[in-house]
């Protein structure tokens, strides 16, 4: 079997209720389907999200299942990564969206250039009223979130994938590879829909600060303002 050029790593725990535009989203990208496998951890549902997952058509979808829950969607997501076959790897949560043309921009940013390590378009935040924002990441890339980042898969492997002990393990990520010299890429137009849910991590005040305290403690007090050249 030929490997895949790109693989889209989604955890799901009882995400039966917007998985199949997720789902969705892969299957009508701009790329051919050969070139893409979305490897989709369920990590313990209760709900009918793998029976969803199982009957969705598209070749390109491997179904890999935690018989109990990890209590930690970046578990499930470096599971996901593990089982990766792609040169190139990205991850879209559950209830997420990624716009048609992200996987075949991103890819050819990286074919034809060695030394970008990373790419991150910006993106569309949408909240549950039905509204939504354009979110311009430019060159700090602490605006980005880490759906739609596209890394290159042994590089990722090689910096341990996310840290599960870090609240924002994306940022926490991010800032090692930039501290180590690595370049990323900032794709100008918004390549994917970033879901805002009451339920969400990032709705949660006192997390949120937890996990900016978390980041400042590490990488020092200016971790905001840092200014990496690309």
């Amino acid at each position: 079997m030929t490997a895949p050029d790109i693989s889209v790593v989604t955890a799901a725990y009882n995400s039966a209720d917007y998985i199949e535009r997720a789902l969705e989203s892969v299957r009508r990208q701009t790329m051919d389907e050969a070139r893409i496998e979305h490897v989709v951890v369920d990590d313990g549902s209760t709900d009918e999200t793998v029976e969803l997952v199982e009957s969705f058509e598209s070749p390109s979808v491997r179904l890999v299942e935690n018989e109990e829950n990890s209590g930690n969607g970046t578990v499930a997501c470096n599971r996901g990564i593990e089982r990766a076959r792609g040169e190139y790897v990205t991850v879209l949560d559950s209830d997420d969206e990624f716009l048609p043309s992200l996987l075949q921009r991103s890819c050819g940013i990286l074919e034809h250039n060695e030394k970008i390590d990373f790419v991150y378009p910006d993106y569309y935040e949408r909240f549950p009223d039905g509204t939504r924002k354009t979110v311009e990441t430019g060159e700090n890339i602490m605006n980005t979130v880490k759906v739609g980042t596209v890394h290159r898969t042994d590089r990722l492997r090689e910096f341990g994938s996310y840290d599960p002990e870090m609240i924002f393990a994306e940022y926490d990520l991010l800032l090692r590879y930039l501290d180590a010299g690595l370049d990323g890429y900032h794709v100008p137009d918004p390549l994917f829909v970033y879901y805002r849910r009451p339920d969400s991590q990032t709705a949660d005040e006192g997390r949120v600060e937890a996990g900016k305290r978390e980041l400042r403690e590490k990488y020092g007090e200016d971790v905001r303002t840092r200014e990496y050249r690309f």
